[in-house]
């Protein structure tokens, strides 16, 4: 999904846009932040982690949301 949103703000924005190679690149980024001798790109321990994978854009925030008010109100 990251992936599509990435390629379809490319194509808005006259830019080419190759769905393959962003994939590839989006994949390439992540293992370099992952296994970057400095600050790696971690969860914390107590972290509450929303994958977004096959969510949209309103589906991201409604999940958001829901997490926020979860931890307002016990």
């Amino acid at each position: 999904m990251r992936a599509t949103r990435r390629a379809l703000e490319l194509k808005a924005r006259g830019e080419n846009a190759d769905y393959a190679a962003v994939l590839a690149e989006i994949i390439k980024r992540d293992e370099r932040d992952k296994n970057r001798a400095t600050a790696p790109l971690m969860a914390a321990k107590d972290a509450i982690v929303l994958d977004t994978t096959t969510l949209d854009v309103e589906a991201v925030f409604k999940a958001a949301l829901a997490i926020v008010n979860a931890l307002r109100c016990p």
